[in-house]
């Protein structure tokens, strides 16, 4: 995790294997940072991701979403794909079945962190 204050966002790169604890306290370790200096802008980099577990992905969509929706209200997030065909389609299913009612966000997908970060540079409002 990192902060790339030339585009005031969160950045969050993904490596290996995903799972339980670790990989709960870093989307929660997100979650505060992101709170503590007021970032909208995320940037999720799947691209080195090996896999992630049903439980984990449920969790996220489950637990983590509603709090991450009630404490920042609008959001950007770029998400780079993983090279793993199952894993990217996880990452778009739980996006498009977590996006809540009452939360304005953009969502793009990109293929490498660059492309990613220019969408991001020129995202100026979100769109509901």
């Amino acid at each position: 995790m990192e902060i790339d204050s030339e585009l005031q966002t969160l950045v969050q790169t993904w490596s290996g294997f995903a799972k339980g604890d670790e990989y709960r306290q870093a989307w929660d370790e997100s979650l505060k940072i992101a709170e503590q200096h007021q970032l909208t802008h995320w940037l999720i980099d799947q691209a080195k991701l090996k896999g992630v577990n049903y439980e984990d992905w449920q969790w996220v969509n489950e637990e983590w979403k509603p709090r991450f929706e009630q404490k920042i209200s609008e959001s950007s997030t770029a998400i780079v794909l993983a090279n793993n065909i199952f894993d990217e389609m996880a990452g778009r299913f739980v996006s498009r079945k977590a996006n809540g009612k009452t939360h304005k966000s953009a969502t793009g997908y990109f293929a490498d962190k660059g492309q990613a970060q220019a969408w991001l540079a020129s995202t100026t409002k979100i769109v509901a």
